[in-house]
């Protein structure tokens, strides 16, 4: 792996400075003329997720036929769908080819009676990544880096566990509900930690499902669930949880999901081991092929940019079309900020390369 893109990344990790410049994190097909190397097709859902085999045969695929540029480095996400602790604490998951979900069938009945959340090591989904965790470690050869899993926020995976009663039982079971968060924070760092001692003998850093690289543990903490609150209930039930996790891991990211968490951006923005801000906009236009595109060149998504960096934080733009890339840097400045997105193409990715470099990139 390119020390040089881990030297960039650790740089990311820095306190925000003055005349840093940015990050552009670019992929596209290896080759325009070439085709991509042969992969097979998953027989069914369990071969495409379950199936270990079948996943280092794709972080291979992903080796020969992806062109990480500029600051991309390979990562290999285990991914058994966001919020995966849920099934370690019993909840039913059911697989579909876009994702894993855990909150078809709430387990929680109420919260009449104290409940106890311990993970169970010998749940199907727990083995699996173990299992897929070493088998990928094992294969990189110190090519790719190796992730963590998409463990889940705390009260994303508690919402996994009640469903929406758990809305009501805020007002209703407040102690209950901040004990409920207690126990599966301390369960989540144990997790962590866990899972970190599979990767570490063999990676080159901590990742995980965003993709930057740090050679001291973190995660991006979340709470989707939070834009169905008010501030008041956020200061109540989430920012002690997000203050303990992320003092704990010793720097986070934390994952700002849509419009209506910006009511608690100054909260979020108060915590001192938050290094950074992935913000995802509302999806501005569905595509023929059923996907969106997102608009991180709106208004609001720069107003919110601004808020960040003014509050000394850095900022991580996953996903973010190529084309919207120019107006963002020249709206908000380049320091600090790590641009991340995928091209059609390997002469699309080399031109968009060589304008960062001209303009926006310090290295």
């Amino acid at each position: 792996m390119d020390a040089e893109k881990l030297e960039r990344h650790q740089r990311f990790w820095q306190p925000l400075e003055k005349g840093e410049g940015g990050y552009l994190y670019v992929t596209s097909p290896m080759s325009d003329t070439e085709k991509p190397p042969f992969i097979r097709k998953p027989t069914d859902l369990e071969d495409y997720w379950l199936n270990t085999e079948y996943r280092v045969e794709r972080a291979e695929h992903t080796t020969a036929a992806v062109f990480h540029g500029q600051d991309a480095i390979q990562r290999e996400f285990v991914n058994l769908g966001p919020g995966v602790q849920a099934s370690f604490f019993g909840a039913p998951y059911e697989l579909n080819w876009d994702s894993v979900w855990f909150d078809r069938h709430p387990i929680i009945k109420d919260f009449s009676q104290p409940l106890s959340f311990k993970t169970d090591t010998d749940s199907k989904l727990y083995k699996v990544i173990d299992e897929q965790t070493d088998a990928l470690c094992k294969n990189s050869g110190g090519r790719y880096a190796v992730s963590v899993t998409d463990i889940g926020g705390t009260l994303d995976v508690l919402f996994s566990l009640r469903g929406q009663e758990l809305l009501m039982d805020l007002l209703d079971y407040p102690d209950e509900v901040l004990a409920a968060i207690n126990q599966i924070d301390d369960e989540f760092l144990k997790y962590y930690k866990h899972q970190s001692s599979i990767i570490e003998p063999y990676n080159l850093g901590y990742t995980t499902w965003i993709p930057l690289v740090h050679n001291k543990p973190w995660y991006p903490i979340q709470c989707d669930f939070s834009v169905m609150i008010s501030p008041a209930m956020f200061e109540e039930f989430v920012l002690p949880s997000l203050d303990k996790v992320s003092k704990a891991l010793g720097q986070a990211v934390y994952h700002l999901d849509g419009p209506e968490q910006i009511n608690h951006l100054d909260m979020i923005l108060s915590l001192p081991n938050i290094h950074a801000i992935q913000w995802v906009p509302l999806p501005d236009l569905k595509q023929p092929d059923g996907s969106f595109v997102y608009n991180f060149a709106s208004e609001q998504s720069i107003g919110v940019f601004k808020r960040i960096l003014a509050a000394g934080k850095k900022l991580y733009i996953m996903g973010i079309p190529a084309n919207q890339i120019e107006t963002v840097f020249n709206e908000i400045g380049s320091d600090g900020v790590f641009m991340h997105t995928d091209c059609g193409s390997r002469k699309q990715a080399d031109e968009l390369i060589e304008l960062c470099l001209k303009n926006w990139l310090k290295l």
